[in-house]
């Protein structure tokens, strides 16, 4: 209570003081005119509104391209390195028994290989996949922040990354500093 009593008597005083003491008329003043001053805001204003409309476009941009390469991977799936081996009935219909037997057998041991190929590579695909899900799920939520940082307006909803027309339209029109 006596901090707020001592500034509101310093207040005063200072206050009175400057009453007491006019200017004299030679001196230049220190306090920039209220028409200057308007100026220097409105220019300041529209700087700032020019430089946070690039950051949020930027920003956009780039959480653009985070949204298409997380859609990109959840489309992608594994993509076989190679194809199992064939095998063709009519070509060994020419062969004798015992030939189509063997080709049988080999046909089933290459059969078995990719086989077992396939899920090896489908083992070591999976966590990979997993993680850059991850990380592109990361990217775009990081991104998101950054715009809800710049302005807490300018998507629909609070987990949505659906960005708002009218507060982007408000973001972009930056008046004249004139």
């Amino acid at each position: 209570m006596r901090r707020y009593l001592g500034l509101l008597i310093l207040f005063l005083a200072t206050g009175l003081s400057a009453c007491q003491d006019p200017r004299p008329v030679d001196k230049p003043s220190m306090v920039t005119p209220a028409p200057q001053l308007g100026a220097a805001q409105r220019q300041a204003q529209a700087q700032l509104c020019r430089q946070t409309s690039r950051k949020v476009s930027a920003e956009l941009a780039a959480l653009r391209q985070a949204e298409l390469r997380l859609s990109r991977l959840r489309q992608q799936g594994e993509s076989a390195a190679s194809h199992p081996p064939v095998w063709d009935e009519a070509l060994e219909q020419r062969y004798s028994e015992q030939d189509r037997e063997l080709d049988r057998q080999r046909y089933e041991g290459q059969l078995a290989l990719w086989q077992q190929q396939q899920a090896e590579s489908q083992q070591a695909w999976e966590p990979r996949h997993r993680q850059q899900l991850a990380d592109a799920q990361s990217q775009l939520n990081a991104r998101a922040r950054t715009l809800r940082r710049l302005r807490h307006d300018l998507f629909t909803g609070p987990s949505s990354i659906e960005v708002n027309p009218v507060v982007l339209a408000q973001i972009q029109h930056c008046p004249d500093a004139g």
